[in-house]
């Protein structure tokens, strides 16, 4: 699998048409929006709209891959730092906790829900080359330098994106149904990249250094 092989399309009339579906998608669901809807959002017409997509299912789609496309060009700028693994670690920590990745989360909940098994595949696919081989690149570089050990890197890198997934859903988890904030109930939310990183490498019980 090739990287430009899951790039989004390109021409600005379609960019302009997912564009406004993706905001729509993301403001009020896949089932809730209607083409018609699109179509004024995105001022075309049905048959401009119906000449770069089939349907409403490819329009979900071409959004899917341009999330994806953004968040994995973002990603290798952060494994690209030529900084030692824990710098890199919070680089990319930093991209998978940022806010815009809400996107995705609410994305693959929408898939699994109202998309045919081929376009669940096609994104499914997507993520893999666009998120997760990358996180697995830089755990294989870290295992050969000695930086980690003891589990293969697919491994580390599910380990490290289920953290991010946890500390991103603590941090922006909904209010309280009697209105009360998120801070108000819990305190203010204190796990950002930084803790996410030093969690992952140590874990949370004391270094063996300093066991009595």
């Amino acid at each position: 699998m090739h990287l430009a092989e899951f790039q989004p399309i390109s021409a600005p009339t379609a960019v302009k048409i997912v564009e406004a579906a993706g905001q729509l998608f993301l403001q009020r669901g896949y089932k809730a929006v209607s083409i018609n809807e699109i179509i004024r959002a995105a001022e075309v017409t049905k048959p401009t709209l119906y000449y770069y997509f089939s349907d409403k299912e490819q329009l979900f789609v071409q959004m899917g891959l341009r999330v994806l496309a953004e968040m994995g060009e973002r990603l290798q700028g952060a494994l690209q730092l030529p900084d030692e693994l824990p710098l890199r670690l919070v680089a990319v920590a930093a991209v998978l906790l940022d806010d815009r990745d809400n996107n995705m989360r609410m994305m693959r909940h929408e898939m699994m829900t109202h998309l045919g098994p081929a376009q669940r595949a096609l994104l499914g696919q997507a993520f893999f080359v666009q998120i997760f081989r990358p996180i697995v690149q830089m755990m294989e570089q870290a295992l050969a330098e000695g930086a980690v050990t003891r589990y293969p890197a697919p491994a580390l890198a599910k380990m490290f994106m289920g953290l991010a997934d946890s500390f991103h859903e603590f941090a922006h988890a909904p209010a309280h149904p009697d209105n009360a904030s998120h801070e108000a109930l819990f305190g203010p939310c204190e796990l950002g990249p930084q803790e996410l990183v030093d969690l992952f490498l140590h874990g949370v019980g004391r270094k063996t250094s300093e066991a009595v």
